[in-house]
């Protein structure tokens, strides 16, 4: 038996943890509004609430990933909202040095 057959290292080590077919922030983001829906007596509202959730959260994961979200976070929130303090304010365009 050959060394690198007895040391392999799995390729999947690094994917997310699942929960059925979908990673632990996608199933929040689908079940959460169908959860809420269904107890306000609104379930197919919750539902399409989460799938339409869902669908958005896909299409910023495919673009970077939690990354690109963070970024969006910092551009678009107030600075004391994500509480990054090495970070210069977002609405500073022009640093004068």
């Amino acid at each position: 038996m050959s060394d690198a057959a007895r040391h392999a290292i799995p390729s999947r080590l690094d994917d997310p943890e699942r929960w059925l077919f979908w990673t632990l922030d996608e199933a929040a983001v689908l079940l959460g509004p169908a959860v809420l829906g269904l107890a306000a007596n609104a379930f197919v509202t919750g539902l399409v609430a989460g799938l339409g959730a869902w669908a958005l959260l896909r299409r910023a994961k495919r673009g970077g990933g939690a990354d690109t979200a963070v970024c969006a976070l910092y551009w678009f929130l107030p600075g004391f909202a994500l509480g990054l303090r090495g970070a210069p304010p977002s609405h500073l365009r022009r640093f004068v040095g």
